[in-house]
């Protein structure tokens, strides 16, 4: 039962990072120190595929190869850095944003419970093995979605989230390219 209930939270994760794809893209873009963000924010695309491919690799170890050990090893890393990033994640939001809120918590619980069922299990075993493929299968296509919209997401959530830093109080700012207006004495 306890390795059914780990397979599900690897699947529920692959899901949730489909519908709402920038989970861990955020939780990378908080991780990196600010001082370098800009030099490195090109890595994220690549650490997002990373995490989800050890999300991925512990899976498949526990489920089909004979030394699960590693497999639960990499699942711990897995499951650390998604509760680890999710709790980072939690003082940058605003009240404008309540649904990423929602969901940095749904991720730090799931990555909470996966720690515990991962150091529990010792391996998928009594699990369908179509169950294992689906959720594997699920998995790397929620990582290959992420590594493709990866740079977008940072940089928009760093626009966002800094742009309060960066624009004085009684600034204009221009939100649309001025259109041609005829001049107010009706000559135009």
């Amino acid at each position: 039962m306890k390795g059914l209930l780990l397979t599900c939270i690897y699947l529920v994760q692959g899901v949730l990072n489909i519908v709402f794809y920038g989970i861990p893209s955020i939780m990378f873009s908080v991780l990196l120190p600010q001082r370098v963000f800009r030099e490195v924010a090109w890595l994220i695309p690549f650490l997002v595929l990373l995490y989800f491919a050890l999300g991925a690799f512990s899976l498949y170890s526990m489920g089909f190869t004979p030394k699960p050990g590693r497999g639960r090893l990499i699942g711990v890393v897995y499951f650390s850095v998604g509760l680890i990033g999710s709790l980072a994640v939690f003082p940058e939001f605003t009240d404008e944003t309540p649904l990423l809120r929602v969901l940095f918590v749904a991720w730090a619980l799931l990555s909470l419970l996966g720690l515990f069922l991962l150091l529990r299990t010792e391996n998928l075993e009594d699990v369908s093995p179509l169950l294992i493929v689906s959720a594997l299968l699920i998995l790397l296509f929620s990582g290959a979605v992420s590594f493709l919209t990866a740079q977008w997401i940072v940089e928009d959530y760093y626009a966002h989230i800094h742009m309060n830093e960066s624009v004085p109080e009684n600034a204009t700012v221009i939100v649309a390219h001025p259109e041609n207006v005829s001049p107010p004495n009706g000559t135009g």
